[in-house]
Parts: structure tokens; C-alpha cells; sequence
């Protein structure tokens, strides 16, 4: 089962409460400036960078949500689950609807193996309607399952995410795997020939498609999906894939 852990991080630093003017020595000018700044070295994977930049503004953005989920991004990164989890638990008790960060917290929890809280945390996300991006959080929920044997939880958490996002192709892979563990090949072409008509600029989830043809013994149908694959996008990996499979067919 593939495992995704994302680290979310988005370009706009909101939600920040500050102390009157006269208790701070950091301006709030400064105060954002670091933000970004640590958010750019968090995008480069420079969490301890990352952490240089907060560590100066921790004091007087200590209501800012977005520092918190800054501090669980970078605290992650560096493989400190115990300070990220206080880090996200602090951003979501500043702002409960903070999706984002019930969503990381759920992974450091789930990588910690507390496996319960990690559920909780990712059903919170899945619960509000604030939240931007739930198919993280259901593909996420997906893995938890799996990891503990409940295919059929899983799978319909997958789904889940499917319905919340129809681009998004980890889930369409997701799904499939599943339904291969679970014996329904059948059903794993249907959830994959649906993903290539979602993301048709996907050639990845193509070759996959092709490969489950060819297991159920379908080979006409794959060599379609290979020849289909090379005239659109010639140039690509996958494309030379799809060419081996080709000559290995004549």
C-alpha cells in the first residue's frame, strides 16, 4: 500500500491574533516576513532553517495559528513527532477549523502509531466544510485503515476521497490496490479507466490501467491504451514504457 504524507503548506499567512503593539518587540511587518520566509525554507525542505525564522517571532506570534502549523511542518520534517504533535495541537485549539492541521497532525500521530488518535484526527478534518483539501485527508484515513487490516474501511474512505476530488490520482491508485488485494480486478479497471477520463494529462495512471489489463488477460485492450499513451505525450517516460510493452506484444 502506498503511503502519502504531504506536507501541507499554502502562500497565505492568515488567522494570526497579536498583543497590543506596546508588549511586542517584533513588528507585525517582521512578524509576517519570517513567516514567509519560513515557509519558503519548508517548501525547499530546509526545516531547520524553518525553524530559525519561527523561533524569533515564537514569542510575540504566540496566537498565530499558522506558526504552530509552521512549527508541526518543520518539527516533522526533522522527525520530532513528539514536538510536532504539540505544535498541531496547538494550531487547531487556536482555530478548530484549521483542517490542514487536523490533517498533519492525524500523519505524525498515525507515524507515531497511535493509531486512534490519528483516526480522530482525520475524521475531524473530513468533518469541516472549511477544509480545502479533504481528499488529503480521506486518502490519508485510506492508509490508516489499510495499515490496520480494514480493507473495506479503506476502500470506502478512498472513494470518499474521489468523490471529494475526482483529480486527485493517488486516490484512483489507492482504490485500485485495494481492490486487487481484495481479488476484484475487475473492479480495479473500472476505478482506474475512471481516473484516466478524471486526468487525461495523467500518463502514469494510464500505464498503470494497461497493466491490470494485462494481468486480467485483456492485452488488446492495453496495447490501446500503450499506443494512446505514445502518441500523446511521445516524449514522456511512460511513453518509452509503453513502447517496450508494444515490441514484448509483437
Amino acid at each position: 500500500m502506498l503511503k502519502l504524507l504531504p506536507v501541507l503548506i499554502f502562500f497565505l499567512v492568515a488567522g494570526c491574533a497579536h498583543a497590543p503593539r506596546q508588549e511586542q518587540e517584533i513588528s507585525r511587518e517582521e512578524e509576517q516576513s519570517r513567516l514567509r520566509l519560513a515557509e519558503k525554507y519548508l517548501l525547499e525542505a530546509e526545516p531547520r532553517m524553518a525553524l530559525e525564522q519561527l523561533k524569533i517571532i515564537e514569542k510575540a506570534a504566540e496566537d498565530c495559528r499558522d506558526l504552530h502549523f509552521f512549527l508541526g511542518v518543520a518539527y516533522k520534517l526533522l522527525d520530532d513527532h513528539e514536538m510536532s504533535i504539540k505544535a498541531y495541537e496547538r494550531a487547531v485549539s487556536l482555530d478548530p477549523c484549521y483542517g490542514e492541521a487536523w490533517n498533519n497532525l492525524g500523519l505524525v500521530r498515525q507515524a507515531s502509531g497511535e493509531y486512534e488518535a490519528s483516526r480522530r484526527a482525520y475524521e475531524q478534518a473530513l468533518m469541516l466544510d472549511e477544509y480545502m483539501t479533504p481528499e488529503f485527508a480521506a486518502y490519508n484515513m485510506a492508509s490508516l485503515m489499510a495499515e490496520q487490516g480494514r480493507l473495506d474501511q479503506a476502500l470506502a474512505y478512498s472513494r470518499l476521497g474521489i468523490e471529494k476530488n475526482r483529480r486527485y490520482i493517488p486516490l484512483y491508485r489507492q482504490s485500485a490496490d485495494l481492490l486487487r488485494q481484495t481479488g476484484r480486478l475487475e473492479e480495479a479497471v473500472d476505478v482506474l479507466e475512471k481516473g484516466a477520463s478524471a486526468r487525461p494529462d495523467s500518463m502514469k495512471l494510464r500505464i498503470i490501467l494497461a497493466e491490470e489489463l494485462i494481468r486480467l488477460g485483456r492485452e488488446q485492450e492495453a496495447k490501446k491504451w500503450f499506443a494512446r499513451i505514445i502518441e500523446q505525450d511521445p516524449e514522456s517516460d511512460e511513453a518509452e514504457t509503453a513502447a517496450h510493452y508494444l515490441e514484448v506484444f509483437r
